[in-house]
């Protein structure tokens, strides 16, 4: 046989970089521990969604881990895996798989809001039809353009939560060009040409969320202040945001306000809460 520790092996964040090939592979923590022996026709294809991956990450935070792999002759995997479980006995072998509790998207959608709710402001609502949901118009105040602003802090917290096992998914899209957004030619590299590229990164993002039936739309707008100052107390999600009141609405909408096209004034909350009573 061979000795676990001679061969070569990678991080287990680095588990992307693992080789096409027909193995056996070992999972050990920085101790040399092996915690588990496993075969695959395809190591790198194996690693991408291994069952096993919860518990490892949770191993890895206090123990770093690494995979290290033989490469073997696909007609013998079964007969070296058995032997190699046999010799090591690896406490994750032969265990029942540990998984992560699933996270309920309501819940993550709540922490969003209540995390944005001085950020954000409802501006309306589109209706359902016969072919869509309702959806919500969130709007939020871009001209930060340091780590301190809301886009950035948006980009933070999604990419912080993103590893949550949740079926909640932030859908990130730009629609503006720097050129249509500058209105002008800039000498490249100049100051002028890096603020205004500044601008355009903190301007140019929209997020679009779905949950419980509902899409919520999150996008940039000019004079947010001013609208702020139009605005009430409203729930969405069950979380308290400021939205346009219905008279400021009115008075929008006469102006010809193009934010809010196609929009109809936010009344009520239209997100069903599932899990209410158990996650409070």
């Amino acid at each position: 046989m061979f000795g676990p520790l001679e061969l070569p092996s990678l991080h287990l964040s680095n588990r992307k970089q693992l080789p096409a090939c027909s193995a056996v592979y070992f999972v050990m923590d920085s101790n040399n521990i092996i915690l588990y022996v496993g075969k695959a026709k395809n190591l790198s294809s194996r690693w991408r969604n291994h069952h096993r991956l919860f518990e490892f990450q949770k191993f890895d935070r206090q123990f770093p881990l690494r995979i290290a792999w033989k490469v073997c002759d696909e007609k013998t995997l079964d007969e070296v895996e058995r032997r190699l479980i046999e010799q090591y006995r690896p406490p994750l072998n032969n265990r029942e798989v540990e998984t992560e509790a699933v996270v309920p998207a309501e819940i993550v959608l709540k922490d969003f809001l209540k995390t944005f709710s001085r950020r954000l402001i409802i501006f309306g609502i589109e209706y359902p039809s016969s072919t869509s949901s309702p959806s919500v118009h969130l709007r939020y105040d871009w001209t930060d353009c340091s780590s301190k602003g809301t886009t950035a802090k948006i980009k933070a917290w999604i990419k912080q939560n993103k590893d949550k096992n949740t079926n909640l998914r932030f859908r990130h899209y730009k629609i503006i060009d720097f050129a249509a957004f500058s209105g002008e030619t800039f000498r490249p590299g100049s100051r002028a040409q890096r603020k205004t590229a500044r601008q355009h990164r903190s301007f140019n993002n929209r997020w679009e969320v779905a949950c419980n039936g509902v899409v919520i739309h999150i996008k940039p707008v000019f004079s947010y202040k001013e609208y702020k100052e139009k605005t009430k107390l409203a729930s969405l999600a069950g979380i308290r945001l400021r939205a346009i009141t219905q008279e400021a609405f009115i008075e929008l909408q006469k102006s010809k306000d193009c934010e809010l096209s196609g929009l109809s004034c936010f009344t009520s909350d239209p997100v069903p809460l599932l899990w209410k009573n158990l996650y409070t």
